[in-house]
């Protein structure tokens, strides 16, 4: 597979970290948890911007995109599964994208893909708020997004009827 299309990006996105080596990607495509694979090459995009021409380019490619948070495992759903995806695999890891702001006097607060539910404690604790959720928090270094795909994966799970054996 012709790989130009990576460099392209460091142009485009030029505060968008690249990496390719087999040592520099391995915490990407191996789960804390479960999970393990290979993949192309993982960016780590400094802003939104720098994220979307890194996501343009891995489309253009026809490249299948994993978006990467905090790669805990609580989900499962940020590691790749295997060698054998068609047209390779990408990781966007969304680590730098990290920043939280409160708004409405502490009502809200907007998380960008990367800010971790400890971040978002620590930032909640002095409007006597807690995150939405308080088990994925206990776990140091675990995503929002993670946190909120948990939720509803349990909330999900509670109100779906039983299934005779």
């Amino acid at each position: 597979m012709d790989a130009s299309w990576i460099d392209e990006v460091a142009k485009s996105a030029p505060q968008t970290r690249i990496l390719r080596e087999p040592h520099q990607i391995r915490r990407f495509t191996t789960g804390i948890r479960f999970g393990q694979g290979s993949a192309l090459v993982v960016f780590e995009p400094a802003s939104l911007l720098d994220f979307w021409h890194v996501l343009k380019a891995c489309i253009a490619a026809d490249c299948i995109v994993i978006c990467q948070a905090a790669n805990t495992g609580i989900t499962g759903g940020s590691t790749p599964d295997g060698d054998d995806y068609p047209g390779g695999l990408v990781i966007i890891s969304t680590t730098r994208l990290s920043r939280l702001r409160v708004i409405r006097g502490g009502e809200q607060v907007v998380c960008l893909p990367g800010a971790t539910l400890h971040e978002l404690e620590r930032t909640l604790r002095p409007y006597g708020r807690e995150p939405h959720s308080v088990i994925g928090s206990s776990c140091f270094g675990a995503s929002v997004v993670g946190g909120v795909g948990l939720s509803v994966a349990l909330l999900m799970a509670s109100l779906a009827p039983a299934v005779p054996a």
